[in-house]
């Protein structure tokens, strides 16, 4: 085999490595808040994401049956594209508050698994 139908070969680890990194799994979630819904079902989970040094650290919230571990990927209710301060309330068993600090996130669900989010800003 010659050097030049060698090189494709030589590109396959680096490819592998930007793909796993586009998926999310160079990320790592640290979870921050957990709050047990009412009704004992759910838990609301207020954590950082951080995908490595070119991102800013984001802060988000999952949703996520109890006592399951944090999953490593983006939050599915509400991802906020830096770090900022996050409050979690449950006001019934289908009802969750969620309050921060910034503006204009990138996310922000307003029904997750039958459960309705408001949203509302720190002072």
């Amino acid at each position: 085999m010659n050097a030049t139908a060698c090189k494709p070969l030589l590109l396959l680890p680096l490819v592998g490595l930007l793909t796993s990194c586009s998926r999310g799994w160079a990320c790592a979630n640290t979870e921050e808040t957990r709050v047990t819904s009412p009704g004992g079902v759910w838990d609301a989970v207020a954590f950082t994401r951080d995908c490595g040094a070119t991102t800013d650290y984001s802060s988000q919230v999952a949703l996520i049956r109890r006592s399951r571990s944090l999953p490593n990927r983006p939050g599915n209710v509400f991802v906020y594209g830096h770090h900022t301060d996050i409050r979690l309330k449950w006001l019934a068993r289908d009802s969750l508050n969620i309050t921060y600090s910034s503006a204009n996130p990138v996310r922000h669900e307003h029904l997750v698994e039958g459960i309705a989010i408001v949203y509302g800003k720190l002072p």
